[in-house]
């Protein structure tokens, strides 16, 4: 089996043929292998649409390997329920019975049939009930088998695993455990003639007529703890401490291969690859080994005649969520093309249909599928236990995307250095010419976050001498020709050594330039560390490029940097009007951290709903919270939690945002794709200029309503409107009031542009480039202007630009948040993943004196520490620079 189906992604083997799998984008389903069967029966179960059934959302019939893709439903079954506490009584049965008949109800007027509806097919999630296993055909009973089941699944609720065995010999005995109107259904439903048992339909309708089937849901006994694969490998990651954290993506980048089409896949690697052999990582090494081993994320092998791939690990329980899994199929053979598979340890849902469920045991999992490198030693080999995660982990992948473009080079360095170690060191196994030149450039500036191991290291090391001594050969061999007389024999001698000195100078030079080379990289993100390896390329060699970096970094206006530490690619940040205080929603989970010394002030755990977007109160003190379809405020200074839900959220998906107006007592919403925005005046409880293009200005007092030649300007305070045709065709999103409220800046195509509320120009020039949002200082004379990946300051009197900068790329939908400090010295800008850059407006570039750069720097940043020495330029070996 490969470790992809179609654009499918799998997991875990659940059992029998079933796998959790994952699609490009991580959402979780299950995926069932097929045998041949006919297509009507599948295509008809895709048409049933009801909240007590798991959809079917793909197959594919016509393939190698036909499939069958369904929702995941995570929860308990019923058989696993009451196996462990026991029957069901009073109107928790009319809830199991009118939930299951519905789903039935559907099926049938689909016109599919379920066909093994047994106790280990349904599913007690937190919406109830649902039905799993649709599509995968059954006995060819038709309807009238499913009803018949039904009537045995009433009876295994209501009187256990034995109730079943019992049935045909004390059918009167059983039955009366049920309240006479459903005892009469259940009867009905067993009856033999299948032309004598009621529809699902009939069913349903006379359950709908006893109020206890409509009192609530039947909800699983426990809370349902069954998380994708992502959610519990961020939170494995999310559970170590910072230096632990530094190591997971050394490991798992290491364990990703790609395929001749490109295409990520799962590789093999030695533990002695994984970390470059200091004491520090080696134990943090064990400890991230060690716990995602235990999840069964990653597979270790220590037996020597096993591989990496079959571990005794992978098929454990751990290998799974403690919840049990929930898709309980037919299980029919395998298919020819799929290796063969052990049966041993399914889950009873998953097992073949019958109807009394085995009892729960362990579950297997899939093993490696792709052709991977195996480990050069088999005995201590790693590997990610399942592909999927490679999709199903966003952080993983966001990890991957930044290391794509040196991955291949990577693996070839790999690769040869395995070679080169298993055969003796030999010359001829170094990397030379081309492929050394390659290897050594990602080695210098490629990479991100990988870390050369110590045979890697040694390896480039073994091909740079092999190239230094071939070239000293060369040199000796013209000595000699040249050596005519003893003075030119020792001229030769001079020369030789002044070319040696020359040559061993030349790995400082290079490592200058590239030093250089990798801060001009980091400046935009992350100042501080650009600075220090400015320095650092000084001190290693003071070539154009060091002497050109340390210019740039006196040059740039960036003096801080502060990220926050769960900051991702899911992360939602807001930043306050100030500048200092981030806050910051990462995995269901509030926090707000103090800007200038990276302080955590405050957290608390999310609403349950998906939040779409938030936004800080002026003060400085709430945050607003806007859910799917309600919002919620959190006073950060409090102590307690989030509020609770009020007036309305944003449905829409795409690009959404939240704002409060000046004043505080409005918070507007907005999703740009679909068009959706309000207010909610926070004073009175109640929506305002629902779906309305509206800009408020200070104290809550003005504002602008932006509809073309009907705009308007409206006093909030007496209700007045004044006509402003002049705003038609004025981009709403681009515009802000100046602090005293009288006036109101707009970014448009040509320019920035400061108008009176008659409209009347006040600038005599746009201000140009014109990037999109906008935000004046507290006492109006700078405005600066944000766009996804630039920041720029203008002096409102003069024009003059006094910042103009690049900033983290944020994507279309997460423009760049400014935030000016009161004293209008430092600006601070919201970029991507939670990065806040502080900029000095009152930066004044020095004098290009590299040796004045490299004080300043040294007494106010220090140099590298010797583990970003590590990361940034392994190759050559750390110096105090300061």
């Amino acid at each position: 089996m490969t470790d992809r189906l179609g654009g499918y992604w799998l997991g875990s083997r659940l059992g029998g043929a079933v796998h959790d799998a994952y699609d490009e984008s991580g959402t979780r389903y299950a995926l069932t292998l097929l045998p041949s069967r006919p297509s009507f029966q599948v295509k008809a179960a895709m048409q049933v649409r009801s909240r007590s059934v798991a959809r079917v959302v793909d197959v594919c019939l016509d393939g190698q390997v036909p499939y069958l893709v369904s929702e995941y439903v995570p929860g308990p079954t019923l058989g696993e329920v009451v196996g462990r506490r026991g029957p069901y009584e009073g109107d928790d049965l009319y809830l199991l019975a009118a939930a299951t008949a519905t789903g039935l109800a559907a099926i049938h007027e689909a016109g599919a049939v379920h066909g093994g509806l047994t106790p280990d097919r349904v599913v007690l999630g937190v919406e109830g009930p649902r039905l799993v296993g649709l599509g995968l055909g059954g006995d060819g009973s038709g309807p009238p088998g499913d009803v018949r089941d039904w009537g045995r699944l009433l009876v295994f609720a209501a009187c256990g695993p034995s109730g079943l065995d019992r049935l045909p010999d004390q059918p009167d005995r059983l039955l009366n455990r049920l309240d006479r109107a459903l005892r009469e259904l259940v009867l009905a439903a067993l009856r033999r003639d299948p032309d004598r048992r009621p529809s699902a339909h009939q069913l349903l309708l006379s359950l709908l007529d006893v109020p206890q089937s409509q009192q609530g849901r039947l909800l699983p006994p426990e809370p349902v703890d069954d998380p994708p694969l992502g959610a519990r490998a961020e939170s494995l990651y999310l559970q170590l401490s910072r230096a632990d954290q530094d190591v997971v993506p050394e490991v798992f980048l290491r364990l990703v291969g790609m395929d001749p089409d490109g295409t990520d896949t799962r590789r093999g690697a030695i533990r002695t690859e994984l970390v470059t052999g200091r004491p520090p990582e080696q134990a943090a090494l064990d400890r991230v080994l060690k716990a995602y081993t235990e999840a069964g994320l990653i597979t270790q092998t220590h037996d020597p005649n096993s591989s990496a791939t079959n571990s005794p690990t992978a098929n454990s329980p751990t290998a799974n969520s403690p919840a049990a899994p929930n898709h309980s199929p037919s299980t029919p053979a395998p298919h020819p093309s799929l290796a063969a598979q052990s049966s041993s340890g399914l889950h009873p849902s998953l097992a073949a249909p019958s109807h009394a469920p085995s009892s729960p045991g362990p579950r297997a999992t899939s093993a490696a599928q792709n052709p991977v490198p195996e480990p050069a030693d088999p005995g201590d080999g790693v590997i990610i236990t399942h592909a999927a995660l490679l999709r199903a982990w966003p952080r993983l992948h966001e990890w991957l995307d930044a290391e794509r473009d040196g991955l291949a080079v990577h693996r070839d360095l790999t690769r040869a250095a395995r070679r080169w170690e298993a055969g003796g060191r030999r010359e001829t196994d170094l990397f030379q010419e081309d492929e050394l030149d390659r290897a050594l450039a990602w080695a210098a500036s490629g990479r991100r976050r990988v870390t050369l191991s110590a045979a890697e290291q040694a390896f480039l090391d073994g091909g740079r001498a092999l190239v230094r001594g071939r070239a000293r050969g060369r040199r000796r061999a013209m000595m000699v020709l040249a050596s005519v007389t003893l003075v030119a024999v020792l001229a030769a001698i001079v020369v030789a050594v002044w070319q040696n000195g020359t040559a061993d100078g030349r790995l400082d030079q290079a490592m200058a330039r590239v030093a250089a080379s990798r801060a001009r990289a980091l400046r935009a993100a992350d100042p501080v560390t650009a600075r220090r390896l400015s320095l650092a390329a000084w001190r290693l060699a003071p070539v154009a490029e060091a002497r050109a970096a340390l210019a740039d970094s006196a040059a740039d206006p960036a003096v801080d940097v502060f990220a926050a530490p769960y900051g991702g690619a899911r992360s939602l940040d807001a930043l306050s009007d100030d500048g200092t205080r981030l806050a910051a929603l990462t995995d269901g989970t509030l926090r707000v951290y103090d800007t200038i010394s990276g302080r955590q002030l405050a957290t608390t755990a999310g609403p349950d709903q998906s939040v779409r977007a938030m936004a800080w109160s002026p003060d400085g003190r709430t945050l607003a919270l806007v859910g799917v379809d309600r919002s919620y405020l959190w006073d950060t200074t409090s102590g307690a939690g989030v509020g609770p839900p009020f007036g309305r959220g944003l449905g829409a998906p795409g690009q959404q945002s939240a704002w409060f107006s000046p004043g505080g007592g409005l918070l507007f919403a907005a999703a740009r794709q679909s068009g959706e925005r309000w207010a909610w005046n926070l004073r009175t409880g109640r929506a305002a200029f629902v779906g309305q293009y509206v800009v408020v200005g200070p104290r809550d007092r003005v504002a602008l309503v932006f509809a073309g030649t009907r705009s308007e300007v409206v006093r909030l305070s007496t209700g007045v409107r004044t006509p402003a045709p002049w705003l038609d065709r004025m981009p709403w999103e681009y515009a802000v009031f100046s602090p005293e409220g009288e006036r109101v800046a707009i970014a448009e195509e040509t320019g920035v542009q400061v108008y009176a509320l008659n409209g009347v120009p006040v600038l005599p020039v746009r201000l140009r480039p014109s990037p999109g949002h906008l935000r004046f200082s507290t006492d109006g004379q700078l405005l600066a202007s944000t766009d996804t990946d630039r920041v720029r300051v203008w002096r409102v009197a003069d024009g003059t630009r006094l910042t103009d900068r690049q900033v983290p790329a944020t994507g279309t939908d997460r423009p760049a948040q400014a935030a000016l400090a009161p004293d209008g010295r430092w600006l601070r800008v919201l970029a991507d993943h939670g990065t806040v850059l502080t900029i000095d407006l009152a930066h004044a570039t020095p004098p290009p004196d590299p040796a004045r750069a490299a004080a300043s720097i040294c007494g106010r940043y220090g140099g590298l520490s010797q583990p970003d020495w590590n990361q940034y330029l392994s190759e050559v070996p750390y110096r105090p620079v300061c």
